[in-house]
Order: structure tokens, then C-alpha cells, then sequence
């Protein structure tokens, strides 16, 4: 690790994205290897997004190790010893697990699809060209839902670390850090704003779609992140060109408000507290050990549920349809059948050890 703090921070950032590009490249790997027909069938797309989820708690937990140190490094700046014990594993969301985010892409694949009842293709190899073009349009949605889930989980997974390091050593302020070197377009308005905000570490930092802003504690003696962010925003501000467009950005009304899953959101719009059908979205809670064993039991029930459908296609050779957890699902025979049911079986496995269940 880099001598100078700054520096080594960098170098932590550039890890992150590493990490977030690893998981995303070995994620789509996977949503890649399935045929056309895979994309419609339940028993394929759950046994992918259960394979997937392994690898994003393994993602998650890197995360937080990723955050730990960077909160480490950004405690000695202002001047704090690291304490305080920090959990390997919380799941990112609530109200949902990480299994149902996993097969997202899936769902957003069908959701673009049904626009087209026309196209179906049984393989790729027979595509035409108007049918390659609309499937790699759904392709390129499924894969920018997977992105997005990603930078969201991984960021949250590492900042939720660091904060609860500071709590662990005392510190009860921070702040958020732009980085606009991390973002091809730079830093977005909202967090240009925000950067100037100071927030309790009771509390999440408030997140927008694909921000890559960290944490940085704040004592009554150091504000090591004021410093770092006020050399960003002065070349900012110059950018922008001219009193009109800088006191533009300086001017941007933010509006903190918490989405259901992800918690406090940066938006500028007021966020749609409701369904579309008026149902309200439900409360949002920080997640802690008792939601991630929450979630670690109904994803537990959910494999449970599914392997004895994997085993009623298998046996019958026909297709299975049944309703769980409010949703209809579609098990139909495969060549890749077989496969999906041995990721589902692993799966099984795994959150039965994580439970502490017996074999």
C-alpha cells in the first residue's frame, strides 16, 4: 500500500472497481452461456441467479474488507485509532435478498422481450439479422441491470463497512468524498451539492445510481475530507465555465429520500413513495445480522421449495408451473436442466451451512 494516505486511498478506489468489474465480468459469464430459450425458463434462470448469489456474497464480503481498510486509512488521517469490530457479511438491501436481485437481469431480459412476441429463437445460431438486433438489445438491458446492481451492492457493502468502523472508534460525523476521476463523465450535480453536507454514521451515506462516493470521518480537531473535496469542487466550479454555469451546480436543490431497498437516495425529483398501483413501498430499515439471517432463511425456504420442482421436471419430463412467495414460475425440461439443478443443490448447501443447519 502507498506510503502517503491520499495516495493509498486511490490505490483503494482503484481496488474497488477491480472488484466490481470481476464480479460483473464472471456474473454475465454466466447469464452469457445460456441459449435463447434459457432466458424464458425459470428452473435455468433461478439455478444461474443461485450460482451468481454465491459469488456476490463472496463479492459483498471483499467489499467490506475493502471498506475496513479504506475507513483504517481515513481514521489515521484525522488523527483516530481504528477500532471496533465489523461484520464479514450484511446483506446490502432490504426488503429483498440477494438471490431476487441476482435473476434481475433475467426479469429485465423478458421485460424488454415481450415487445417483440414475434421473436423467439430456440438457439443464436439462427438469428436473422432484425432478430439479432432486437435480442442483443435485450441482452445489452440485462447486462446494464446487472452493472447497475453491482456498483449499488458494492458501493454500499464498502461504505456501510467504513461507517461502521467509525462508529467503532468514536467517530459520530463524516462526510461524503467525490470522485470525479472515477466517473467518465465526472461528478454529477447531486453529489457536487452533497459534498458540502455532513451526516451522522447512524445513517447510510445517501446513494444515486452509479455514485462512487466514499466516506471520510470528520472530529472536532480534522476534516480530512473537506480538504479532499475542496480541490475537486474548485476545478469543478473552473470547469464549468463562467459564474452562470457554476452557480448552477452550486444551486442544484437535492432532495435525500430512502428507496425501499437501498435506503437514503440523492434525487432531485420527488421519489415515488408507491407502487403503481398505489400499494405504498414498504418501510425501510439499515440492514443488520438479524435481516441478513432473515434473508439467509427465506432464500433458504425458497431452494428448498424450488429443488423439489428441479426434481418433478426431471422425473416427468414435462413442464412444472407453480406459484411461491407471490409469483408464478415456469420449470420446463432442458439440456441445461440437469446443470441448473446441481447449482441449485450447491446453493441449498451453502445457505444450510450458513444457517447453521444440520445435513
Amino acid at each position: 500500500m502507498a506510503a502517503d494516505p491520499t495516495q493509498a486511498l486511490t490505490v483503494l478506489e482503484q481496488q474497488r472497481q477491480l472488484l466490481v468489474d470481476e464480479f460483473i465480468r464472471r456474473a454475465w459469464n454466466m447469464w452469457k452461456s445460456l441459449d435463447p430459450a434459457d432466458w424464458w425458463n425459470d428452473a435455468i434462470t433461478q439455478g444461474v441467479g443461485a450460482w451468481i448469489t454465491q459469488n456476490q456474497i463472496a463479492f459483498v464480503k471483499a467489499m467490506r474488507r475493502l471498506g475496513v481498510t479504506y475507513a483504517d486509512i481515513a481514521l489515521g488521517m484525522a488523527g483516530v485509532n481504528a477500532e471496533g469490530q465489523v461484520p464479514e457479511y450484511i446483506v446490502t438491501r432490504a426488503n429483498t435478498d440477494p438471490w431476487a436481485v441476482s435473476v434481475r437481469p433475467s426479469d429485465e431480459y423478458r421485460h424488454i422481450a415481450v415487445r417483440n412476441p414475434d421473436i423467439r429463437p430456440e438457439a443464436w445460431g439462427r438469428l436473422d439479422e432484425a432478430a439479432g438486433n432486437a435480442v442483443n438489445i435485450w441482452l445489452d438491458t440485462a447486462l446494464n441491470r446487472l452493472t447497475d446492481n453491482a456498483n449499488t451492492d458494492g458501493q454500499i457493502a464498502m461504505n456501510s463497512a467504513a461507517t461502521k468502523r467509525f462508529q467503532g472508534s468514536g467517530i459520530r460525523k463524516y462526510r461524503r468524498i467525490i470522485h470525479p476521476e472515477l466517473s467518465k463523465t465526472g461528478t454529477c450535480g447531486l453529489c457536487v451539492v452533497a459534498a458540502n453536507n455532513v451526516y451522522g454514521t447512524a445513517d447510510l451515506l445517501p446513494m444515486h445510481n452509479l455514485c462512487k462516493c466514499t466516506v471520510m470521518p470528520i472530529t472536532a480537531s480534522h476534516d480530512p475530507g473537506l480538504r479532499l473535496n475542496r480541490e475537486d469542487l474548485d476545478r469543478i466550479y473552473k470547469k464549468a465555465g463562467g459564474t452562470t454555469n457554476a452557480s448552477g451546480l452550486k444551486s442544484v436543490r437535492v432532495e435525500v429520500v430512502n428507496h425501499s431497498e437501498i435506503g437514503p437516495i440523492l434525487t432531485q425529483s420527488q421519489w415515488r413513495r408507491e407502487y403503481d398501483d398505489g400499494t405504498p413501498a414498504p418501510k425501510w430499515n439499515i440492514p443488520d445480522l438479524n435481516m441478513t439471517r432473515t434473508a439467509f432463511t427465506r432464500m433458504y425456504e425458497r431452494a428448498n421449495v424450488f429443488l423439489t420442482h428441479y426434481r418433478n421436471v426431471m422425473d416427468t419430463g414435462e413442464e412444472d408451473v407453480f406459484h411461491f412467495e407471490g409469483r408464478a414460475y415456469r420449470f420446463r425440461p432442458s439440456p441445461h436442466l440437469k446443470q441448473a439443478m446441481s447449482y441449485q443443490t450447491a446453493w441449498l448447501n451453502y445457505l444450510r451451512s450458513s444457517l447453521g443447519l444440520a445435513a
